[in-house]
């Protein structure tokens, strides 16, 4: 899974981005606003981790061209301040959590866990039904069929992650480059290379290409 954390203080940016990374998680650590939208930019990510009071663009700005960017990606923010009006704009901006400083790892932990729910409502702690006996771990990457493994590339288990967090929904080709090939220019006829890759280890059907828009992934009665 992929993070983007933006913490100004270098001890708590270190103690977060080392306790994300021993469970697991991929994480790009900013120290300020405009390193976090240069990275925002770039590529894409499954979860942001953002501190309000951050030198440069603060986070509630970065937030908002999250928003625009990747309207479904999962946003935590994080700060010293409790007054509602904070806590009020920064869910008006479209974060999923706010978390007061300071705080519990455990705490955190937590929240990610929780929001995470948000990304598939039949996801069964960490599991996610596709239907057709097919199951997809986004806790370990792994695509499952009736409890069978099936192996899959670093590039097909960033496929299949992106389209669950947008199931029922187009993932456009630019969505796709930015989260898969972080931006890198990629020839079509490579990315329907994958997709066919992917697809040959589906149930015909499960994805569904838009002709020049981008790709669905869909259950089957």
């Amino acid at each position: 899974m992929k993070a983007l954390l933006l913490e100004d203080d270098y001890c708590s940016n270190s103690v977060i981005a080392n306790e994300l990374r021993e469970i697991g998680f991929n994480i790009d650590a900013c120290f300020d606003g405009d390193s976090a939208m240069d990275l925002v930019y770039t590529k894409a990510h499954d979860l942001y981790i953002l501190d309000i009071n951050v030198p440069g663009f603060n986070g509630n700005e970065v937030l908002e061209y999250i928003r625009n960017r990747y309207p479904t990606s999962l946003v935590i923010m994080i700060s010293t301040h409790i007054e509602i009006e904070f806590i009020k704009k920064a869910f008006s901006l479209g974060c999923q959590d706010y978390l007061k400083k300071p705080f519990e790892m455990e705490e955190l932990l937590l929240r990610i866990k929780n929001i995470s729910r948000l990304l598939n409502p039949d996801k069964n702690e960490d599991n996610v039904n596709l239907s057709q006996g097919y199951t997809f771990s986004l806790n370990n990457n792994q695509l499952l069929h009736y409890g069978k493994l099936i192996e899959l590339t670093r590039i097909e288990s960033l496929l299949m992650r992106i389209l669950i967090q947008n199931i029922g929904n187009i993932v456009t080709i630019e969505t796709l480059r930015a989260y898969v090939w972080e931006n890198e220019e990629v020839a079509p006829a490579t990315m329907r290379y994958w997709i066919h890759r992917l697809l040959k280890k589906l149930k015909n059907g499960m994805i569904v290409n838009t002709r020049g828009v981008g790709y669905r992934l869909r259950k089957l009665d």
